[in-house]
């Protein structure tokens, strides 16, 4: 048996089964994924623009004028503009196309080989990957999320909790444990762990800025390892 696909260039393969194939098969069936997430923006943009305004037309108006190669003629660029023009609106609070992981994960850059290199390296711990995924994909398990599957009674952050209980405070009105209230120096349980994490990265880009920059440049990293006011250099 022989399998026939395009590769990301066009250019038309045909091969016995390998790896090639896998990998293409994989391909096609996150194209697949993508291509309903991008359909699914544009029945949100139908229903949002071209029942009430006239903006809608203007859109198709405009991408129409383009030609028969025109943004119309194409799915995939038509979704695009649709969620660009979605994000825009200033009254849209829900996510342009299926849902926020889904969002998050169309779009371009954030560094997308970087982390999909980090999920696949076999030196990474199962455990690390799956936190990861869970953070992209909205299902991490904090506070906020179990109480919105009923696994919790309220949302509110029981690091913070804990925290006012040891120094007597009220423990009324607790910020909402999400995750990014739990990575941030917000949480006042996780704040020194949030800035060493924070020193660590900026320890590390000045080391490698020194070791790797330029022979010839006149930067020059001063203050150590510690933060240091100007007045005191």
């Amino acid at each position: 048996m022989t399998y026939e696909w395009s590769d990301s260039d066009g250019m038309k393969h045909v091969t016995a089964w390998s790896k090639a194939v896998m990998n293409a098969m994989l391909r096609g069936g996150a194209e697949s994924q993508r291509q309903k997430a991008l359909d699914q923006a544009v029945a949100n943009w139908s229903k949002t623009f071209l029942n009430s305004t006239d903006i809608g037309l203007r859109s198709i108006g405009q991408a129409a004028s383009t030609g028969a190669q025109g943004d119309l003629m194409d799915n995939e660029r038509w979704g695009w503009r649709c969620i660009l023009q979605l994000q825009e609106a200033e009254n849209w609070n829900k996510p342009a196309a299926t849902t926020w992981a889904a969002e998050f994960l169309l779009q371009e850059g954030e560094s997308r080989e970087c982390l999909g290199s980090w999920i696949n390296s076999s030196a990474v711990h199962e455990a690390k990957k799956r936190r990861a995924k869970q953070v992209i994909t909205c299902s991490f398990p904090c506070g906020k999320w179990l109480h919105m599957i009923g696994a919790r009674a309220r949302p509110g952050c029981e690091l913070c909790k804990r925290e006012r209980r040891k120094g007597m405070a009220s423990t009324d009105a607790l910020p909402k444990e999400t995750v990014a209230h739990i990575q941030s120096a917000g949480c006042k349980a996780q704040k020194k762990s949030v800035i060493g994490a924070h020193n660590r990265c900026w320890g590390y880009l000045r080391g490698a800025i020194s070791i790797h920059g330029e022979a010839k440049r006149n930067l020059e990293f001063i203050g150590g390892d510690q933060d240091r006011q100007l007045k005191h250099l």
